[in-house]
């Protein structure tokens, strides 16, 4: 018989100090931004269980492309309606992705645009495994034993000095191909799992961010309390583009 975690979670949302519009959206505990024109800052904290197939995610819309805030829209809300018409099954992020490409292109073609985006960072808890996915520059990190891993991979192109742009990203067109990042892996008690945007790694660095989330949790702080100062962080470190972070917590 599998053994059956709580697991804790934390999420912050902010629009950040330049941009205009968020275009970042997320998918937590069924939870996710239901109007793309609201500003506000998301605050969100609680706790699941292991057997429930939860999933999180999260979606930066490109910025350089049109509706990049439609794109994570499409595809948070996407989320909540795959996940609550499926049953479990080990390759439930991989036939996710698909389901979310197709349906930001569908709506690319409505919109009679030429390209619409969002990258995909996701985690799904099943049984007793892990399953990532990601697609563009949203990365996610392990944090085990306090040290800080990444282990998702980047798709943006080589060659560039500043911001690269990206290979990869839900809303890819058919003929280039999806093909997202995938990986699996065992999960044990005090693994803590971070999720974020752009805004958030670009804004705070690798160092930083294990510093804070270790300091914090040694304060005994809640993961909402540590993803509040995450994003916090970020907007005093420049907060130039839209910050997202979940972070889940295995604590027994």
């Amino acid at each position: 018989m599998k053994k059956t975690y709580t697991i804790e979670y934390g999420l912050g949302c902010t629009v950040g100090k330049v941009r205009k519009n968020n275009e970042d959206n997320f998918y937590c505990d069924g939870i996710f931004r239901l109007d793309p024109d609201n500003n506000e800052d998301v605050l969100l904290g609680g706790k699941t269980k292991s057997n429930e197939n939860e999933m999180f995610a999260v979606f930066d819309g490109m910025g350089g492309e049109a509706c990049g805030e439609i794109a994570s829209f499409i595809a948070a809300e996407s989320c909540k309606v795959f996940c609550e018409n499926k049953d479990v099954y080990d390759e439930y992020l991989y036939q996710l992705s698909e389901h979310l490409n197709q349906r930001i292109l569908d709506e690319t073609d409505a919109r009679m645009l030429v390209l619409m985006g969002t990258t995909a960072a996701m985690i799904q808890f099943f049984k007793d495994e892990i399953y990532i996915l990601n697609a563009g520059d949203s990365p996610i990190y392990k944090l085990s034993k306090n040290k800080l891993s990444k282990i998702s991979k980047d798709h943006t192109a080589p060659g560039f000095s500043g911001k690269a742009p990206l290979t990869k990203f839900l809303g890819t067109p058919e003929r280039a191909g999806l093909n997202p990042y995938i990986a699996r892996g065992p999960y044990k008690t005090g693994d803590v799992y971070i999720l974020c945007t752009d805004g958030v790694s670009d804004m705070i660095g690798e160092e930083l961010l294990k510093n804070t989330v270790n300091d914090l949790m040694s304060e005994k702080k809640s993961l909402k309390e540590i993803a509040e100062k995450l994003i916090d962080l970020a907007k005093e470190n420049g907060g130039v583009d839209n910050a997202t972070v979940i972070l889940c917590k295995i604590v027994k």
